[in-house]
């Protein structure tokens, strides 16, 4: 029998057998946000879940079970773009507290999160103190970290955070059926002032809606995203993201 990777696909007895031999489980979070006018709203959610799936299949069993997906995030900076859906921060900070104290309760000492989309990286991250202290739960969190290496290879569009060259060739590469390719275009992007400009890593924390900064809602330059390259950036990506959960499940 083919060992089950979801763990709303167990029935509870594989789940307390599981429990017994491995204690961490995967938690995927992400958003439903405008991407463009060329990329799904789902964009996050469904990557999040994509690569622990198949970072999880380079394992060495028992493999931790993968959670159902938070599909919903802090995106009201994407507001201003018709079908972006935003939780508040303490929304999902209850949201994930709670599934973290749920799995603890169940036998599972460790969560580790992939999370997708940036803005809700900050919440995340005091979720993950919380249960901490108050659960005695050890929480880890990559926020994209493990495709940084290679995003930095190939992509060599400026201010590059959303929707633009990056996304749309990693869209391109695990579900190009989705991507309106007719509609990508480069973006007319304004910013405060030059040094705020992401690439430049700004001196100031600034507050900002995405529809202050691109007329698209592509932060980027998806024109100059290929198959290939996409391909190379899920490689590396799942690669490393497999070796970091392969650590934590040992820690």
């Amino acid at each position: 029998m083919v060992e089950k990777l979801l763990w709303g696909e167990m029935t509870r007895i594989e789940l307390e057998e599981l429990s017994n031999d491995v204690d961490t489980v995967l938690l995927p979070v992400g958003s439903i946000e405008q991407h463009g006018p060329h990329l799904p709203l789902d964009t996050d959610s469904y990557d999040a879940m994509y690569i622990l799936k198949e970072a999880v299949k380079k394992l060495d069993p028992p493999l931790p079970p993968i959670l159902p997906t938070i599909s919903y995030g802090l995106s009201e900076h994407h507001m201003g773009f018709k079908g972006s859906i935003s939780l508040k921060p303490d929304t999902l900070m209850s949201l994930v507290v709670d599934i973290g104290r749920s799995v603890k309760k169940h036998g599972f000492n460790k969560m580790f999160i992939y999370n997708a989309h940036g803005g809700n990286t900050s919440v995340l991250k005091e979720a993950a103190l919380r249960l901490k202290y108050d659960h005695d739960l050890h929480v880890f969190m990559d926020s994209g970290e493990s495709m940084e290496p290679a995003k930095k290879e190939l992509v060599k569009s400026k201010n590059d955070v959303h929707a633009g060259e990056y996304e749309t060739s990693t869209s391109l590469a695990n579900r190009g059926d989705l991507v309106d390719s007719d509609r990508i275009s480069k973006p007319d992007l304004k910013f405060p002032h030059q040094t705020m400009e992401f690439d430049n890593k700004p001196p100031l924390f600034f507050t900002w809606y995405t529809h202050e900064l691109t007329d698209t809602g592509a932060i980027g330059d998806p024109t100059k995203a290929t198959v290939e390259k996409g391909e190379k950036l899920w490689d590396s990506g799942i690669d490393i993201l497999a070796e970091r959960i392969a650590l934590v499940k040992e820690l």
